[in-house]
């Protein structure tokens, strides 16, 4: 492309004549659109003052639509040398897909609100996660450290699986089982009773005599 020489003695004639032997070096003004921006035009100052009018009237101060993406080339906002991040309707859903270098990461130095519909429901904090409603988790859970249960006796717990370990307290003789007016029905167990010093309650398997170490109980047992 030529070099071109526009000194600030150039009249507006001498503008126009050399910035269009301009548009002419870079691409065949004939290739222009008939209308920019809904407006017709007939040289490349023309159009280039319509497409400005259209990004700062039109494009910048309301919302980029796009339609509903129904390909990967297709109206979508895309970031990274790959495309890893898109932005993008389905026609079903809203999707922020992420493949590609690295994580996914939703940064926030003040913290980071899950919300459905206006109601938050998921807060990052400094600390950890807050969470208000109902969780419901499928699948299997891990967790570490203390956990606290309930913040008072009303608070209910449910369990209807199979235990499938020990129930064993954190300090010895600290911590009971039931309590005045809120105690345990039936006791089912097949082994014995001990207390901390060894001292062990036995019982038949069918009738006899229920036992303890040094002495027994003698009692009758009735089996129908």
């Amino acid at each position: 492309m030529a070099d071109r020489n526009t000194p600030a003695s150039f009249t507006l004639e001498q503008w126009r004549v050399e910035f269009n032997e301009l548009a002419t070096d870079v691409g065949d003004i004939a290739n222009l659109p008939s209308t920019v921006n809904g407006n017709a035009v007939t040289d490349a100052l023309e159009a280039i003052k319509e497409l400005e009018s259209g990004l700062s009237t039109v494009l910048f101060p309301n919302v980029i639509d796009f339609e509903d993406s129904t390909a990967t080339n297709l109206y979508r906002i895309k970031f990274g040398t790959d495309d890893d991040l898109q932005l993008y309707h389905d026609g079903s859903n809203s999707l922020v897909t992420h493949d590609g270098t690295g994580n996914l990461n939703i940064d926030s130095t003040s913290g980071v609100n899950l919300q459905y519909g206006a109601s938050t429901k998921l807060t990052t904090t400094t600390t950890g996660v807050n969470i208000t409603g109902d969780l419901d988790v499928t699948g299997n859970i891990t967790l570490g450290g203390n956990i606290t249960v309930g913040d008072a006796d009303t608070d209910e717990i449910t369990i209807n699986a199979d235990l499938t370990s020990h129930i064993v307290p954190n300090a010895t003789n600290t911590y009971d089982l039931g309590a005045s007016g809120k105690e345990w029905r039936n006791l089912y167990i097949n082994g014995a009773l001990i207390d901390e010093n060894g001292i062990q309650l036995t019982h038949p398997g069918s009738s006899g005599t229920v036992a303890t170490e040094g002495f027994s109980i003698a009692i009758g047992v009735a089996l129908g």
